[in-house]
Order: C-alpha cells, then structure tokens, then sequence
C-alpha cells in the first residue's frame, strides 16, 4: 500500500532522466555543428514569430509577458468581474500576451505578441520593429522609484523570475516587457538578460 507513495518519485525521476538524454542528444548534435550552421539553426527557431528582412537572422531571443500599467483597485474588481463572466457567457477572457524578442543579426530589435485563436492561446505574430541601436533599460532608469505593479509569473520556467525591461529605439519608439533573464544567443555560453546585450 505504501508503493503508492513511490509512483509520484518514480515519474519525476524519470522525467528527469529523459531531459538529461534530450539534453546530451541536443549538445551533442551542436557540438559535431560549425558555429556557422549553430547560428542558422538557432535563427531558424525563432524566425516564425518575426518578420525578418532578406538575409537577415535572429543572433538573440528573450521570452516573457507584455506589461501591462496597473489599473486602480476600483477599475481592476470591475475588470476582474467583467472577464469571469465573458469568459462564462462566451468563453473568451481577456489575458496578458506571452511576447518574444528577437534580436537581428543586423540590430534591429523585433517584438512577436501571442493572440488568442478562438480562445486557444499560443499564437504569435510580429508585433514591432525597433530600429538598429534600441537599448534596454530596467525599472530604475524607466521608472525610478514609482509602484509599476506587481511582477508576473514566467509562464516559459516558474523557478526564473521576470525582470522589467523598457526597450527604447533611436528615434524614441518604446516597448515594454517582463522578460526572462534566460535569454539565448548563439555563441554565448548559458543564459544573458536582454541587459546585457542591449543595455
């Protein structure tokens, strides 16, 4: 009767030992690819959910959701209210966008938002095209000091925390984000914030 207990171990270990294989497969193939045809297959990734120019590649990919200015308490109960019953009545409810952010091989900057298809989520189309030299900035050089709400979970890995991003173009274009510090590029070993590859 207490081999019940075990099932639930039993799963996660072998859940665990099939990332490892997965994981030694994929850095295995990667290992026997040129840098050159690492990056291609890294761009051809991500390439689905922007709109790139002719010879342009993604060299860089950040996950995370839209931001979304925090309403006042009054206006978030009748919100809150508004939601749950459209989704009841119609099964529809409104959410914050997931968002991924592209950066090019030639720098521009590129924004992919999810949309609903008929309820079901996980959809993206290109949303935005920053222009070549748009930086990244945190809370405290956005908004230093001020309440921006509270931050969201990661719906990409629970375990890593967001940060708040506000991505600003030369020409004064702005998007703003709660993105991964898990962020990929090619050639750089483990993980980078979008800080730091346009901060």
């Amino acid at each position: 009767m207490q081999m019940y207990y075990l099932i639930p171990l039993v799963l996660m270990a072998a859940a665990f030992a099939y990332s490892m294989h997965v994981r030694k497969k994929a850095m295995a193939e990667a290992a026997s690819m040129t840098p050159e045809q690492n990056e291609q297959r890294f761009s051809d990734l991500y390439a689905p959910y922007y709109e790139l120019q002719p010879g342009e590649r993604i060299i860089g990919n950040w996950s995370g959701v839209e931001y979304q200015v925090p309403a006042g308490t009054a206006r978030r109960i009748a919100g809150g209210a508004l939601n749950a019953a459209s989704a009841a009545m119609i099964g529809v409810s409104s959410y914050v966008p997931n968002v991924h952010v592209g950066l090019t091989s030639s720098g521009r900057v590129l924004v992919s938002r999810e949309y609903s298809d008929f309820g079901k989520r996980g959809n993206y189309k290109h949303h935005a095209a920053l222009d070549q030299g748009t930086r990244a900035f945190n809370q405290d050089a956005t908004y230093p000091g001020q309440d921006i709400g509270s931050r969201p979970g990661n719906p990409f890995n629970p375990l890593v925390g967001l940060e708040f991003i506000q991505l600003r173009s030369p020409s004064g274009d702005t998007y703003e984000a709660w993105l991964s510090p898990q962020g990929t590029r090619p050639g750089q070993h483990g993980f980078s914030s979008i800080l730091q590859s346009l901060g």
